[in-house]
């Protein structure tokens, strides 16, 4: 086979991969793009702060479905359920908090929010590192035992 059957063929590949788009298709992406382009805009835009809070929280998700199945405990579909819901809960006052810096005219609130969020799921993710037995610096760990004590109390 020469160097030019071999191109033919590659062409042809890219061009059964890169297909027309059905109907069908066109619909079901034009719609998660609009619901992506909707979300985006009612917390004011997309911005790294929002990417980084989504990552810790499927991060600290996904690390508590792993530490589950270490620990025996499997998937309880209730618990998981409320774990989510607690994510979207979560999200939901981010958004809140963005839309009292619109009536007061400031950035600050949704930020704080945000990093307030950080926070908590940094503090959840080393939990479950610690339930998958992963090393963690230690002088993270004891501020995390003063942070647990502390709310124990109150």
């Amino acid at each position: 086979m020469n160097n030019y059957t071999k191109l033919l063929e590659i062409k042809g590949l890219i061009f059964a991969y890169l297909k027309p788009l059905t109907a069908k298709e066109i619909g079901f992406y034009g719609i998660f793009g609009v619901i992506g382009s909707f979300i985006a805009q009612t917390y004011g835009g997309w911005s790294p702060a929002m990417t980084l809070l989504i990552i810790l929280m499927g991060s600290d998700y996904i690390t508590g479905i792993l530490a589950s199945l270490k620990e025996g405990r499997g998937i309880a579909s209730a618990a998981s359920f409320w774990g989510l819901i607690k994510k979207g809960l979560m999200l939901l006052a981010v958004l809140i908090a963005h839309h009292v810096d619109i009536v007061m005219n400031t950035n600050a609130v949704m930020i704080g929010s945000i990093y307030f969020w950080y926070a908590n799921e940094i503090i959840s993710l080393a939990e479950n590192y610690g339930r998958l037995e992963l090393p963690f610096p230690e002088f993270i760990k004891e501020k995390i035992a003063m942070l647990k004590g502390k709310e124990k109390h109150n």
